[in-house]
């Protein structure tokens, strides 16, 4: 159960080259996210390793706090790419604690600016006690959250 859950959408290299900068300007951050959440870091412009984001976002309604963990930061020339591997430290749905079956997740966003290259959002995960129980559902929630951070992603190529 502990594999990499992928999403994935092909982009143009120019497009890409825009989202890799993204990526990598926490500023930008923002701008780029789906359903537009508000987030706070610390006062750096690049993700750096061992630092906290926490990312807002309004889930039906009530106020949901994600707290990540920036485990790794690469980029390169040849080809053009930007990655940055996350990990869920936790969550708040309005003041108190959710989410605890996804504690230890971890999430690599990639965006490689090449032909046939594009932007990949890759989740970890593997439930831990009772939670096995619920694993099938779980599943289908890492699936989903896969899928927003790829869609965030092509955003990031637009922005």
């Amino acid at each position: 159960m502990d594999e990499w859950t992928h999403r994935q959408r092909a982009l143009a290299p120019e497009a890409a080259m825009r989202g890799c900068g993204n990526l990598l300007e926490l500023g930008s951050w923002p701008r780029w996210m789906v359903g537009q959440p508000a987030m706070m870091a610390p006062s750096v412009v690049r993700p750096e390793e061992g630092m906290t984001l926490e990312i807002h976002r309004l889930l039906r309604g009530v106020p949901l706090v994600e707290r990540w963990r920036v485990l790794e930061v690469r980029e390169g020339e040849a080809p053009p790419f930007a990655e940055v591997l996350l990990e869920l430290e936790g969550q708040l749905r309005g003041e108190r604690p959710a989410g605890r079956a996804f504690l230890g997740l971890q999430l690599r966003l990639t965006v490689l600016a090449e032909e046939d290259g594009g932007v990949e959002a890759a989740v970890k995960w593997a439930p831990r006690g009772l939670h096995r129980l619920l694993a099938r559902r779980l599943r289908a929630d890492v699936g989903n959250l896969a899928e927003r951070w790829v869609t965030d992603l092509a955003a990031a190529c637009d922005a």
